[in-house]
Parts: C-alpha cells; sequence; structure tokens
C-alpha cells in the first residue's frame, strides 16, 4: 500500500544530521534507490514511513510536512539523537513515567542566574520522576499542571525543553549467580537556550 510523505523534510532532516542517501538508507533499512524515490517524490510504503519515523525520531505526520519540527541534538551526546521538543506538561510526564533511569543535559549556562534556575527545574523533574508511582491520582494532576506553568516561565527566560525516551539493553544479577537480560527505558531531557544554534526548526511545508 502507497502513501505519501514530503521529500523536502525527508531531505532536510537527512541534511540536517549531514547523512547520506546512503547512510540514510542503511540506519533506515531500505535501498538507496528508494531514499531517492522518497526524496524525489514523497512515494513510500506505510513501512517505510514508519521507519522514517523512528530514524528521525519524528511523528509520522510531521514526515508530511503538515507540523513544525523541533529538535535538538546535545553537544554532549556521543551518539545520533535528536531530542524533539516539550512543550507541554503532559508531554514530560509521557518521558519519565514507567522509566527506569534518567539522563539530564544542558548547554553552556550563560550566567549564574541561569545555571541555578535549570539546576531547580532539573531537580523538580527529577524529585517528581522519582515519585510518581507512589503518588494519589490528584496529586499527580497538580504535578502535570505545575509542569505546564513552569514552561511559561522558561519561555520568558529563553529556555525551550527537549526530550526523549530511549532503551538500553543490560543484564540483572541474579542469587544463583546467573545474569537475566533486562531492556531500562531511559527519560532523557535536555535544556536549550531558545536561539540556540544547535536547534533545528522545520516549519511546515505549505
Amino acid at each position: 500500500m502507497g502513501t505519501n510523505v514530503s521529500g523536502e523534510v525527508v531531505k532536510r532532516l537527512r541534511l540536517e544530521r549531514s547523512w547520506t542517501q546512503e547512510h540514510l538508507a542503511h540506519v533506515a533499512g531500505i535501498n538507496v534507490r528508494t531514499v531517492q524515490r522518497i526524496e524525489k517524490s514523497g512515494v513510500c510504503d506505510l513501512e517505510t514511513r514508519a521507519s522514517l519515523a523512528s530514524v528521525f525520531q519524528v511523528e509520522q505526520k510531521q514526515l508530511e510536512g503538515e507540523a513544525k519540527i523541533e529538535q535538538t541534538r546535545p553537544s554532549d551526546s556521543c551518539d545520533l539523537l535528536y531530542y524533539s521538543r516539550v512543550v507541554t506538561g503532559r508531554g514530560i510526564v509521557d518521558i519519565f513515567d514507567g522509566s527506569h533511569g534518567y539522563r539530564f543535559s544542558h548547554e553552556d549556562m550563560r550566567a549564574e542566574e541561569d545555571a541555578q534556575y535549570i539546576a531547580e527545574l532539573t531537580d523538580q523533574i527529577n524529585d517528581y520522576a522519582e515519585i510518581w508511582d507512589d503518588m494519589d491520582p490528584g496529586k499527580k494532576v497538580k504535578a502535570t499542571y505545575e509542569f505546564g506553568e513552569m514552561f511559561k516561565e522558561m519561555s520568558s527566560r529563553g529556555f525551550w525543553l527537549f526530550g526523549l525516551r530511549t532503551r538500553r539493553k543490560t543484564q540483572l544479577p541474579s542469587r544463583d549467580g546467573s545474569c537475566t537480560p533486562f531492556e531500562m527505558k531511559i527519560a532523557n531531557f535536555h535544556f536549550a537556550y531558545s536561539d540556540s544554534d544547535g536547534i533545528i526548526v522545520l516549519d511546515p511545508i505549505r
């Protein structure tokens, strides 16, 4: 079954990462001719569209060019992860709820007061994430609202928050000395200045 994505969006996302068409084909599990066809005409099947969305870490509808894409790659990241901008309190919860670990990063702070502010936000998110499973439903509603209000202040101070849920395979030791494979869910958060050069913004294709 055929479907459509925006070839321009796919190409821009690829170039922003300095990927060749060959590299995109490799990481997406498709052939180079398919990449060339997609960038030229936007035609692909549902499986390929899902694979491209996963590789670029965007929603499938964003590949159609109808929604803005705001991402950043943390400067201290040694991998190819791009974090998507988080804009709602619910968005923060969706990333850390059910996670087994948390990773926070940030840009170099331009002022001491900025460092203090981001430190407080980091502690706030981490503290709620640690006790989330033990909180009453009503308190979760209030906490989610607080996160929403946090975004308003962040915006006024010139900061954006980016996040991404990732998985990491590890081994859990057993009493008999053996190890059991276990897949950890990691909540990743990155604070950046809204005017940072590291932020990628792709506006909807009109």
